[in-house]
């Protein structure tokens, strides 16, 4: 096989390969009305898709910017003139960018097929509310979060299928590893939902590093989530439950109190007030022995910040609370002194490599 992948036989491209997962903490994957009556593919490929374009801003490769209405299409004339000599490079003069090659755009099929053989049940023992055990110094109550459904908890085989000869299934399969070792599956990944675990052995991500670095360019982005920006890191703590997760929550957003900070607080916490803002650190609910995952991304520039805050200061703060108040396991951050595996690291396929468990020098290409 070819750093690109290479092309298989008819009979590899069908066979595809097969996952058997198993959730750490309930996930949800809601329908168009919200109700979680199964797990659908639709939740799964969209975290498959936002940590595929995380991985390819960080190596320079070409992503649409959704900020700025940029949309993927397939143009079969510009596609037919396009001298470029590499396949990736034609379809891109074609009007697709390195992530719709791969998870579809308007005239051109998503290159691989996703199903789930569901074998999960509603987690009745998730509860619909949930308190922090903390007191909201403006309200005088406890901060509590909704769920109006339950979520689903238990194992469930995903299924991933080639549509091209030129396209490994394993592509998929290493980044269904990646979100198992270091971040969530589904929705409301912010809430706690969604770890997983391979119920036998790991999958190879060789296969998607090879893939991902064969569209290594000189693009940046700093306004977008990338392997540049983000932080990943596990803490514990003993004796945990769901609880700790929004106590947790409710320190982080503390960080960033204060009537000068409002603007701040919602940019890296979220809110749902007026204009909704996605929250840019995510956090799980515990597992295992009182493990809960944290990880986010944080601009280096932004209108929000003023002379008093900054990105370094920002992960920093939420570093310290971190080390200081739990048990933390690792930490990962490209080009820091804070991560624990590989500190001060600019490499970004380096760092890459790590993050997906692959050591060695850069041999793929």
């Amino acid at each position: 096989m070819s750093s690109l992948g290479g092309k298989k036989t008819l009979e590899e491209v069908e066979k595809g390969l097969e996952l058997e997962v198993k959730t750490l903490t309930p996930m949800w994957t809601g329908n168009a009305t919200g109700v979680v009556d199964r797990i659908h593919e639709t939740g799964i490929i969209g975290s498959l898709r936002w940590w595929f374009e995380v991985f390819i801003r960080g190596l320079g490769g070409m992503v649409k910017d959704p900020t700025k209405n940029e949309r993927s299409s397939f143009d079969s004339e510009k596609y037919e003139k396009s001298n470029a000599t590499d396949e990736r490079a034609c379809l891109r003069d074609a009007g697709l960018c390195d992530v719709s090659q791969v998870f579809g755009a308007t005239g051109w099929c998503r290159r691989f097929r996703l199903t789930i053989a569901d074998q999960t049940q509603q987690d009745t023992s998730s509860r619909k509310q949930i308190s922090a055990s903390r007191i909201n110094p403006k309200t005088n109550k406890n901060p509590t979060w909704w769920f109006l459904d339950f979520p689903r908890s238990g194992i469930m085989t995903i299924q991933v299928q080639s549509l091209a000869q030129d396209f490994p299934a394993e592509v998929i399969g290493g980044l269904l590893q990646f979100l198992a070792d270091w971040a969530a599956v589904g929705a409301k990944a912010q809430m706690g939902f969604g770890v997983v675990e391979p119920v036998s052995s790991r999958v190879d991500t060789r296969t998607l590093y090879d893939w991902l670095v064969a569209t290594t360019g000189d693009r940046q982005y700093s306004k977008l989530p990338s392997l540049q920006n983000i932080f990943l890191t596990c803490i514990q703590l003993q004796n945990a439950t769901d609880k700790s997760t929004f106590n947790l929550k409710y320190d982080l957003r503390q960080l960033f109190a204060g009537q000068q900070n409002t603007r701040l607080r919602h940019f890296v916490m979220g809110t749902v007030k007026g204009g909704r803002i996605a929250a840019k650190v995510k956090m799980s609910r515990p597992y295992g022995y009182g493990l809960i995952r944290v990880w986010g991304w944080i601009l280096e520039q932004a209108e929000v910040y003023n002379d008093s805050w900054n990105r370094e200061k920002i992960v920093t703060v939420i570093y310290e609370h971190l080390s200081t108040n739990y048990t933390m396991q690792s930490w990962r951050e490209m080009n820091s002194p804070r991560d624990s595996v590989t500190p001060n690291n600019s490499d970004v396929k380096g760092f890459l490599r790590s993050l997906l468990g692959l050591g060695g020098e850069d041999d793929a290409v």
